[in-house]
């Protein structure tokens, strides 16, 4: 068996029915120039071979450790994975997404180097979905260190690429399972709001996999998530109270979102009463009487606003 050296990066790694994509994950990890980590995959109630195809490419190399537990989300995962982390700093790493070569080296150079951050975000491509090829920041060199603002203004500004020290589980604790597949987001805000700093470095260091039947293609879910992340980060008290104002602002932008979305998942599920239903709410948030119109148009001929489905372009400015 190989021997591990003493690992300065725990990597945790939550995976749920993964089989096929965790090989080139674990993959990625074993071809890092940083050799001194340890990788713990924590195995989600999966119901296919997760776990054998994972061991199958770890091999004898001991830096690879696998942990099972009963289905509960991805939070929960990840708070399993840290209670076994040993490391200096921690990496997160989902089961069907990879990193560079360089990625480990290059982040914990700027921590070391910049011992006043805490977090460092690594810029990655879309791989997969309409995205597919287009990076998560359009600058792709240099750092910047992020304000508490520019999380809350732009969700994604830090991304689950990112690694950060010990310290920031010892004082804040883990991922609160409540928001399930929006746990990174508000772990990233309630750091930022207890003081810690988010560097982020905008190089492209992995790929991040878009997947139908993944937590975050659904928008409804994570559109109710990010509401909730906001909602509870409105009521912090610490750094983030500055920003409640911009906080409530994009709490309305996203209500608004979500009541789109719902209008959406119900002209594709055929379903025109609840259409008609959300598209009264949105014209109420709106005052919008071409809204008023699409609801009642939704309510009375619901097979015509489902075959007529440019009525989300020219009413709601939809983007697919």
């Amino acid at each position: 068996m190989t021997s591990a050296p003493l690992p300065v990066v725990s990597i945790v790694t939550p995976a749920y029915n993964s089989a096929a994509y965790i090989a080139e994950t674990v993959e990625s990890v074993l071809r890092q120039t940083w050799p001194a980590f340890e990788l713990l995959i924590v195995d989600d109630g999966s119901t296919d071979d997760t776990l054998d195809v994972a061991s199958a490419v770890a091999g004898d190399d001991a830096r690879v450790k696998s942990f099972s537990s009963p289905h509960g989300g991805p939070a929960i995962a990840r708070n399993i994975g840290l209670q076994h982390a040993s490391g200096e700093f921690i990496a997160l790493l989902d089961s069907d997404d990879v990193w560079d070569p360089r990625y480990l080296s290059e982040q914990v150079a700027l921590l070391r180097k910049q011992p006043e951050i805490s977090i460092v975000s690594a810029n990655v491509v879309s791989r997969g979905g309409p995205l597919d090829g287009t990076p998560f920041w359009p600058i792709t060199s240099g750092t910047h260190e992020l304000q508490t603002n520019e999380p809350i203004a732009q969700e994604d500004a830090v991304s689950v690429f990112a690694v950060f020290r010990r310290t920031v589980i010892e004082r804040i604790g883990g991922f609160d399972p409540t928001y399930t597949g929006n746990e990174d987001y508000e772990f990233w805000l309630r750091a930022m709001n207890a003081g810690f700093r988010v560097l982020q470095n905008r190089a492209v260091l992995g790929r991040y996999r878009r997947r139908p039947g993944s937590v975050s293609s659904d928008d409804v879910r994570m559109l109710n998530g990010i509401i909730a992340v906001l909602e509870s980060a409105g009521r912090l008290q610490g750094r983030l109270e500055a920003d409640r104002a911009l906080i409530s602002h994009r709490l309305r932008w996203f209500r608004e979102e979500l009541v789109k979305a719902e209008v959406r998942s119900s002209l594709e599920r055929r379903d025109g009463v609840t259409a008609s239903e959300r598209l009264r709410a949105l014209s109420r948030l709106r005052k919008d009487w071409r809204l008023a119109a699409g609801a009642w148009l939704a309510g009375a001929w619901p097979d015509l606003a489902v075959s007529a489905y440019g009525l989300r372009r020219t009413l709601l400015g939809w983007r697919r």
